[in-house]
Formats: C-alpha cells, sequence, structure tokens
C-alpha cells in the first residue's frame, strides 16, 4: 500500500452516471495535485483469482454459459481522457468485479488513494430498490474507509424541492 496522504484521487465511475462525478474528481486531484484514477467495478462479475502475468481474472454471476464475456469497456478511457486531459492531469483506469464499495475500497488499499470520489445513486424505482437491497455504496464506503469518501450529488435537489427518500406528495 502507497502511502495515503500523498496517493492519487480515485473516482468511481459508471457509463450512465453525469460527468459532474469524473470533472468534480478531476477537480480535487488538480487542486491537491494528485493524479486521478478512474475506476468501474462491474456488478455482474466477481474476482475469481489472478493470472501469472498479474491480470485479474473475473467470473460472471450468470450460469449461462452462452452469456458475452468481457463488457466493453472504451467508454471508461474515453470518460476519463473527457474530463482530465483538459485540466492537465494524469490519469488511468482500473476494472474490478464485485460489490463496488468492497471492490472500490480494495482499490484505494492496493494505490493508496488519498481519498475517492462517487456519485449519489440515480433516482428511479430500480436504482431505490438496489440500493435497498445492497446498500449505499457511499455509505459503505465512509464507514469502512480511514481516508475521505467524496459524494457528488448526480441530481440534486432545489433548495424547496422534494429529496430522493420523501414520499411524493
Amino acid at each position: 500500500m502507497q502511502n495515503p496522504e500523498g496517493g492519487p484521487v480515485l473516482v468511481g465511475v459508471t457509463g450512465e452516471q453525469p460527468e459532474s462525478v469524473p470533472e468534480r474528481g478531476v477537480a480535487f486531484a488538480k487542486a491537491f495535485d494528485r493524479d486521478v484514477v478512474f475506476a468501474w467495478v462491474d456488478t455482474t462479475q466477481y474476482t475469481s483469482g489472478f493470472m501469472s502475468d498479474g491480470t485479474v481474472a473475473f467470473t460472471t454471476f450468470d450460469p449461462d454459459p452462452s452469456a458475452e464475456g468481457d463488457p466493453d469497456i472504451t467508454w471508461l478511457d474515453e470518460r476519463a481522457k473527457a474530463a482530465a486531459d483538459s485540466a492537465g492531469v494524469a490519469w488511468t483506469t482500473r476494472v474490478g468485479a464485485g460489490q463496488p464499495s468492497a471492490v472500490l475500497g480494495a482499490m484505494a488499499d492496493e494505490i493508496g488513494a488519498s481519498m475517492i470520489v462517487v456519485g449519489t445513486r440515480e433516482p428511479g424505482f430500480i436504482a431505490g430498490l438496489q440500493e435497498f437491497l445492497g446498500g449505499s455504496v457511499a455509505a459503505h464506503l465512509a464507514h469502512t474507509q480511514s481516508r475521505p469518501v467524496v459524494v457528488v450529488p448526480l441530481l440534486p435537489a432545489d433548495k424547496d424541492g422534494r429529496v430522493p427518500w420523501e414520499p411524493e406528495a
């Protein structure tokens, strides 16, 4: 593990979230003169081992052997480049598999991240159900990390607006 005081900013990203999460991660990296590592966690797979060359082997939760193999993650490099290059911040990407907060926490330990930046959950019934069943990634990280966890609101409520957990009027 590297020294987290001088480590990079780890930013958890998904393909669907607004640019505010990677952009805020880059802003912190630039403000603290750090590199940024953009990480995506595939929740449909889990880490099953390590190859002799150090690469990670993933296995799908889906028992159907005809299911697609590795997902297309070219979007991750594209998002990283778009967010970091214009700010002049050095960046890399990483991919993990499994439960997001556990994987991001392990990545943060491995790279000696100075902080972890994640977004809030996306609004909607399915996202709410997933959070109810699996818990909030941000909350899990906030309770298990010794480093700061920054939570970027994806769709902030207006000052007088309804927050996601309040019932509709």
